[in-house]
């Protein structure tokens, strides 16, 4: 929650969790809904990095510190 308070500069009053399995390749569906929920104020983190994804970030694939693009 630290790192959420910080990149949106507030507590968030809605979060949104998602668990994939990664039995198939998910990549265009979590980008599509993290884009959803940025249009809403969201900020989306992966299990790969600290880091809090822009949509431009995410719909570009930039890499960040090594970590690749949004790991899904």
């Amino acid at each position: 929650m630290a790192l959420l308070e910080t990149a949106l500069g507030h507590h968030p009053t809605w979060a949104v969790q998602l668990d994939i399995s990664g039995r198939i390749d998910g990549t265009a569906e979590v980008r599509h809904l993290a884009a959803l929920l940025l249009r809403q104020g969201g900020v989306p983190f992966d299990d790969c990095s600290q880091h809090a994804w822009t949509l431009q970030e995410i719909e570009s694939g930039t890499p960040f510190e090594g970590a690749g693009s949004l790991c899904v």
